[in-house]
């Protein structure tokens, strides 16, 4: 089996038949036992035919097997007896993983991919999400763009959440979250976040996608305030200040790769600052200047 083939398989409806098939012929001479009990109890004291024990022996197998297969039919024992039913529950219940599928399907081959690389290695399903958080990320970025307003205040206060828990795990995993490095692990990849924060991310993930695949519809009529691209940019300007005045030159340092190496903590509080500040603007404006600054729009990367 191929690294993602499982994540292709349609309903896996056939597997799941025979392993209940499967099921029914194991327990059979159970039921054939439990037949021959009821029979012979209910009909103590008495001297039936021998035609009669055989039908009233088969009505009760009859019954025992069909009931048998019903309960192995149930979702709940599905899950148990059939891995592919058990992914499948596991991926519908994955709220980034279901609305990628629905609104995106080329990025959702992109998340099976990876889903199935990790599967493939041993990796469990659940954990196999978990390693993937970090293409969540990169997707969600490719798409701030065509987010509403509100979406982008409500992915900046995730982001915002992780980061504070990366600088409290290790200031560099907060920086490693920013900027990645080829061949180090992505702190997104670990279990830093508590159980809140990665469903959070999670569903996080699935509103942006909602959002921005409304945003590409020709049809679709935002109701976001109009912000105008210079008043925004001189909002920019004034955070940039205010950051500046609480945090000295080091604020202008943030893009450079040497002292954000040297400093992760100071870089990491400047950044969750300069987010705050943005989120105590208005709103629009700060739905309008989130979705430009995670994008790393304002002269580059986020810094």
């Amino acid at each position: 089996m191929s690294g993602n083939s499982m994540f292709a398989i349609p309903a896996g409806q056939q597997a799941s038949l025979w392993l209940s098939y499967a099921v029914v012929l194991l327990l059979l001479p159970v039921c054939a036992a439990i037949a021959g009990v009821v029979v012979g109890v209910s009909n103590r004291d008495q001297s039936p035919e021998d035609g009669s024990l055989v039908r009233q022996f088969l009505l009760f197998l009859a019954i025992f097997a069909a009931a048998t297969w019903g309960i192995s039919r149930l979702p709940s024992v599905q899950s148990r007896i059939n891995p592919e039913v058990k992914v499948r529950e596991q991926l519908s219940a994955n709220p980034a993983y279901e609305a990628i599928r629905k609104y995106a399907p080329s990025d959702a081959a992109k998340v099976q991919a990876a889903l199935g690389s990790e599967v493939g290695r041993g990796v469990k399903l659940e954990d196999a999400f978990v390693r993937i958080r970090p293409l969540f990320a990169t997707l969600v970025r490719e798409r701030l763009g065509f987010v509403d307003q509100a979406t982008a205040v409500a992915w900046a206060h995730v982001m915002r959440d992780t980061l504070q828990q990366m600088k409290a795990a290790d200031p560099q995993k907060c920086v490693r979250t920013l900027y990645p490095e080829p061949g180090v692990p992505h702190p997104l990849s670990e279990r830093v976040l508590s159980d809140a924060s990665a469903a959070a991310f999670l569903q996080a993930v699935a509103d942006v996608y909602a959002s921005a695949d409304a945003g590409m519809r020709r049809d679709t009529v935002r109701a976001d305030p109009r912000v105008d691209l210079q008043a925004l940019q001189t909002e920019y300007r004034l955070v940039q200040e205010q950051t500046k005045g609480e945090f000295g030159d080091d604020a202008g340092r943030t893009k450079d790769r040497q002292w954000r190496e040297a400093n992760p903590a100071a870089y990491c509080d400047i950044v969750l600052r300069k987010m705050q500040l943005m989120l105590q603007r208005e709103p629009a404006l700060a739905g309008s200047l989130l979705r430009q600054y995670l994008r790393g729009d304002f002269h580059g990367d986020i810094g």
